[in-house]
């Protein structure tokens, strides 16, 4: 039986119906694909092909940031910069806290630092005021005539059986002065046993143990403090510490005077040679 052209027509109809839902089917098919790759960033469709890359290498990978990515950086920088801007002004306010305390103890270290000093001056000072006054009364004396230290000479003297002369009045000391002269030994430079702590300026005597006592010596009010050298004690010579007494006629004020000198007056001036001494007491 001879088939109707209407059945023709119909079945090419069904055959190209087929093959576009065919072609369809495979685009749809490669879009699904694409969209997955551009999950895993290895590729990116033209919107994202149009965009600037960010590379970074993260455990020696090439890493691609999309524009997503960036955007979403981008929210997260400036949400972390408003973050550390507010930081920012409460670490400034910390830190302006944290100062003035820091500060205050800075004061107070020094602070207590100067009463540290304080106290470790008084507790190296020698002075002992348990030590009672000396008599006024003239003794005997012992001129000795040696270029010996100041320390040297004061132990000398104790190993003698006395001391490094302590002048007391004006009678002890018109005494000795009256003795210096008529042993016609006006030209030595005596130690006697005055002297000061490195960190005072107070003259005192000095007992036995070497540790100052009595009255001060240069004070205004004490009856010797006329006995010195004008301008003097002066404490330091230069670079020179003085701070042990002698006593020696001086030809610029026509009279015997006491002065502050080192320790090794020898040492200071090589010429005093021969011409230095020192006077022990002896009380019996």
């Amino acid at each position: 039986m001879k088939k109707s052209k209407n059945h023709k027509n119909v079945k090419v109809i069904i055959i190209v119906a087929v093959c576009l839902a065919f072609v369809v089917g495979i685009g749809a098919g490669v879009g699904a694909g694409r969209y997955f790759l551009d999950k895993k960033g290895q590729k990116t469709d033209a919107k994202t092909e149009n965009a600037k890359p960010e590379h970074t290498s993260q455990n020696g990978s090439d890493v691609v940031k999309g524009e997503a990515d960036s955007k979403d950086d981008g929210e997260n920088a400036d949400a972390n910069s408003s973050k550390g801007e507010s930081s920012k002004g409460d670490n400034s306010k910390d830190r302006a806290d944290s100062t003035d305390p820091n500060q205050n103890d800075g004061k107070a270290n020094e602070q207590n630092q100067g009463t540290d000093n304080q106290g470790q001056a008084a507790v190296t000072s020698t002075y002992d005021a348990s030590v009672p006054a000396d008599d006024k009364a003239v003794h005997r004396y012992e001129y000795i005539i040696s270029d010996a230290t100041w320390q040297e000479a004061f132990q000398d003297c104790l190993n003698r059986g006395g001391y490094l002369v302590r002048i007391n009045s004006s009678d002890e000391y018109e005494a000795i002065r009256k003795e210096i002269s008529r042993q016609k030994m006006t030209d030595i430079y005596f130690r006697i046993g005055g002297r000061r702590d490195s960190q005072s300026k107070d003259y005192y005597w000095v007992n036995e143990e070497n540790k100052l006592f009595g009255e001060k010596l240069n004070s205004d009010s004490s009856w010797c403090s006329e006995e010195w050298m004008k301008g003097e004690p002066s404490f330091q010579d230069g670079n020179l510490e003085e701070k042990y007494m002698d006593l020696f006629f001086f030809d610029g004020e026509k009279r015997f005077v006491w002065n502050d000198v080192p320790d090794d007056m020898l040492k200071a001036e090589p010429a005093y040679s021969g011409k230095l001494g020192y006077i022990c007491e002896y009380e019996n």
